[in-house]
Formats: structure tokens, sequence, C-alpha cells
């Protein structure tokens, strides 16, 4: 049975990954020497100004360049996760591919951080019932994976049967936790109201009017964005770069610190408190 809490929660978090790492860009000739992980320091700039806790689901393959950061991000009181070793996937692996690669992704940040637990995010929310079970069976404390959102082309609805539902989008099985990312419904579409790309292409006014009327129906918002979104680093996409994939990476990236900022204030004039999933 499901039981609405009276304390009014908000987790932000970051998928750290290089813009490479995107899916528009997996087919496209890329030059890895180009980083946008001053997106991440904004991100952590904005949290430590609003003394804010936030979780971080980092891509294996960047672990061992971020090590420092990640320790000082655990040292500070942070929330760690995986965001897979390559940013594949995991519906596009078959089973084993899939169970390697949240093992490699496992060992090299416990390599980091032996003592700590770790939460898990899908790339692309792309995670069915079947991955999910190997998840909790390497040990994994919690995943923020699930979105329900049918139009996006990448997403997938995952099942969670045999879960209780606690709260709006928090769902729990014996020791494990399953975090939903928060929705509401426009026009007949559930729109991503704390996701980054839709804080950006929302125009403005619109954004702000549902993400008021999201928070009169829920007691819990669970925010995510990417480095991208956050960075002043500008270069040429590869050549191959459709038109739209090109609107859909640069539109607005350089309102979206000022409007972070003023959804974080939003959040603590209506009472919310700031966790991170491994605190809930």
């Amino acid at each position: 049975m499901e039981e609405k809490s009276t304390n009014k929660i908000a987790v932000f978090s970051i998928d750290v990954e290089e813009w490479y790492h995107l899916e528009y860009f997996k087919k496209s000739d890329t030059d890895k020497s180009k980083s946008v992980m001053d997106g991440l320091h904004t991100f952590i700039k904005i949290i430590n100004k609003h003394s804010i806790k936030a979780s971080f689901f980092i891509v294996g393959e960047l672990i061992q360049t971020l090590k420092k950061t990640i320790i000082k991000l655990d040292s500070e009181g942070h929330d760690i996760g995986l965001h897979s070793y390559f940013h594949k996937r995991p519906v596009v692996q078959n089973i084993n591919e899939f169970i390697k690669d949240t093992e490699d992704s496992l060992s090299e940040m416990k390599f980091i951080l032996p003592n700590n637990s770790f939460g898990y995010r899908s790339p692309c929310f792309a995670i069915d019932r079947q991955r999910l079970d190997e998840v909790i069976k390497l040990g994994i404390q919690y995943d923020a994976s699930k979105i329900t959102q049918k139009e996006h082309p990448l997403y997938v609805n995952l099942d969670l049967h045999g879960f209780e539902k606690q709260e709006r989008d928090i769902y729990k099985k014996d020791s494990f936790k399953a975090f939903e990312v928060s929705t509401i419904k426009f026009l007949g579409v559930n729109i991503p109201i704390a996701g980054g790309g839709y804080l950006r292409i929302i125009p403005w006014p619109l954004y702000i009017w549902l993400l008021k009327k999201y928070l009169k129906k829920s007691n819990f918002i669970n925010f995510f964005i990417h480095p991208f979104e956050l960075s002043n680093t500008n270069f040429d996409l590869p050549d191959n770069t459709p038109a739209l994939t090109k609107f859909r990476y640069n539109y607005n990236r350089n309102k979206v610190e000022k409007r972070l900022n003023k959804i974080i204030k939003l959040l603590k004039e209506n009472g919310y408190s700031f966790k991170t999933f491994s605190q809930i």
C-alpha cells in the first residue's frame, strides 16, 4: 500500500558523462579530447552554494580521471553511483555483456571507495526487469532508472512488479529501493518535469507553471541533469551531426545555471528538504 509522506523531499542528481556518451553521437567520429566536465564543477558549485547533498552517477571509463573529485564528493557526504562503464543502453547488451559492464564499473569504483555501497542509473533509462534483477544480485543499494514516458524512443518502462510503492516515485522490495523520474501529464503526454533537457527546451514560464502544478501534488521530486547542460565549453560538433541534434544539444545551455538556482530557491520556499538517494 502506498504511504504518502508528510515530508517534502527533493533529490538532485547528475549523470556524469561526456558529451560523446550521448546516444545521438554514438555513430559519429568524435574527438574525445574535448570535454564538458566544467559542467560537473558548475553543478558542484551550485549545490555547494545552496548547501545541498546530491547524487552522482558516474560512467565507469571516467572514474580514474575523476578519482580526486569522486573521493572529495564522497568525503563531503554526497552520494556516489554507477552509470554503466561505456554508457551503453542495457537493453541492447545481452545479459552477460550487461553483467560484465556493471561488474567492471562496480570494481573500478570499489577500488577508490572500498567501504561504500552504491546506487545505479541506466544510460537513457533503458533497463528492463531481467537486468535490474542482476543489479540487485551484485549488491547495489538502489536503482534510479525508472521513467514513465512512452514517447521517447530510447526509454524503457521498467517493470517493478513485486515492489511496494511507498510514495509517489519511490518503490521498495526487501532492502532495495527503486526511484522513478518525476513526470507530469500535459496535453496527454508525461513530461519529465525534473529533467535537464526539458528544463532547457520547454519555454520557461510554461516550465515553472508545470513545476508548481507538480509540487502541489507530490512530496517527492527527483531531478536529473548532465554536465554538458551546464558546460561553458563550446566546440564544433562532428560534421555529420544532424541539425535537430545540434539544436537539442545546444539550446538554452547558457540559461541552465540560472534556472537551476531558481528551481532550488522555489523548492526551498515550498518546504522541500534535499537528500541523496542513499539517505532516502
